[in-house]
């Protein structure tokens, strides 16, 4: 046990002073924090809207600029009252083209609006205005749009919103045992989910791989050797697998503390429903399935660097272990519209693809504790599996032998059968 508590510390203390190590942990959360905090900064910078008793639902763009004054001419005869929002003061009626031309040359508008008397046939509209810029020109026709529209529609407010957002869609799911979904049309009800996708898998990938350059290392500079005489295989490997397992850990719980955070703190400015937000326990279901996911891969991380002849040969092959990692990121549109699904169930069970596809689905919606247990005992029976297979390869015979990677071979190592 000191022995395997003295190459635990090693590794750790190793790894996390490394400035290569402190420069990722700090500037992965640091970067998205100070993004985050400008948008929020610009957003508050903008002019805001006059405030209005009224829930427009985002009728009003948030570019426009609310001190602009325009004019009309209804030849019409359409526009019967200004919505409150807009205020009479900002689009102005004038009896004829010359009152409102007049207007224009004395500044007190800055532009005119003709609506043609065919209008109800052609929807015809004419623009009048000294500095026209045909690349804004959306943004200066929205006041008419909105006022034609509210006009056409009676005037009613109501009737007028419900033209704007004619629908208002509850999605309730028929699955029994299971809470209604949030509204799947939000993006973030997408982003969130991928994002803690993204996120294991670089998690788990990343600490694994420290643990398979470290033995391969050790390895080509024949460290391991002088290692082997004074350690047992399954306390050395049992070291290693702590140590940086502890140097994961960290990483972990710094980036996923942070993006809980920056979601928490910067939900209002990102414009993400609270229901959206993940919820406390998803930090510790976190925590488990890294470390058990991290248990898993780093076990056969150490089985690749314990193969191969060197570091070189060892980044080759780590595609070939970390492939059932890849296979959620495949498929993360159907384990994100369809969580509970047959496929992204047992995609979460396999404890090749559990770690990320169930900390997706948690993410996503309320998955059954029974699947959440369950995933979790298969994970940390796999990975006593593999930590025993890879411990029996740590031994000099093996260490020594010069052969190139191939999956065969790794198999059969695993196993234990003889190499040749």
């Amino acid at each position: 046990m000191n022995k395997i508590w003295i190459v635990l510390k090693n590794e750790f203390i190793k790894t996390v002073t490394r400035r290569s190590f402190l420069l990722v942990l700090i500037l992965v959360p640091l970067v998205p924090a100070l993004i985050l905090g400008g948008i929020s900064l610009f957003t508050d910078d903008e002019i805001e809207t006059p405030e209005i008793d009224v829930d427009l639902n985002g009728i009003i763009p948030p570019d426009i600029d609310v001190d602009v004054q325009d004019g009309y001419v209804d030849q019409a005869g359409i526009i019967m009252e200004i919505p409150i929002w807009i205020a009479e003061d900002r689009l102005i009626s004038f009896e004829s083209e010359t009152l409102a031309r007049d207007a224009v040359q004395t500044g007190q508008i800055r532009g005119f609006f003709v609506i043609h008397q065919d209008y109800l046939e052609t929807g015809s509209v004419s623009y009048y205005r000294d500095d026209f810029n045909p690349l804004t020109a959306m943004d200066e026709t929205w006041v008419i749009n909105t006022t034609l529209r509210y006009n056409l529609l009676g005037a009613d407010l109501s009737r007028f919103e419900t033209y704007e957002v004619p629908l208002h869609v509850q999605w309730v799911d028929l699955s029994p045992d299971v809470e209604p979904e949030v509204d799947p049309t939000n993006m973030a009800a997408f982003y969130i989910p991928y994002g803690m996708t993204m996120l294991f898998y670089v998690l788990i990938v990343s600490s694994a791989s420290l643990m398979m350059n470290n033995v391969a290392k050790e390895k080509e500079n024949r460290v391991m050797e002088i290692l082997m005489s004074s350690i047992k295989p399954n306390e050395l490997l049992t070291g290693k697998i702590l140590g940086l397992g502890l140097v994961g850990l960290l990483q972990m719980a710094v980036w996923l503390g942070s993006a809980y955070l920056i979601l928490r703190l910067g939900g209002g400015t990102l414009d993400i429903p609270p229901a959206l937000l993940p919820a406390p326990i998803v930090l510790i279901w976190g925590i488990i399935f890294f470390i058990s996911g991290y248990l898993v891969y780093a076990s056969m991380m150490a089985g690749v660097g314990a193969l191969v002849p060197n570091v070189k040969e060892a980044t080759q092959a780590t595609f070939l272990v970390i492939f059932p990692m890849l296979i959620p990121l495949f498929m993360i549109g159907i384990i994100i519209n369809q969580p509970n699904s047959t496929l992204a169930v047992i995609l979460s069970l396999f404890p090749l693809t559990a770690p990320n596809t169930m900390m997706t689905r948690i993410a996503a919606v309320s998955v059954p504790l029974w699947q959440i247990l369950l995933s979790i005992g298969l994970l940390i029976v796999t990975s006593f599996i593999l930590i025993r297979a890879v411990a029996s390869m740590f031994r000099a015979q093996l260490l020594l032998t010069g052969k190139k990677f191939s999956l065969g071979l790794y198999l059969k190592a695993m196993t234990g059968k003889p190499v040749e």
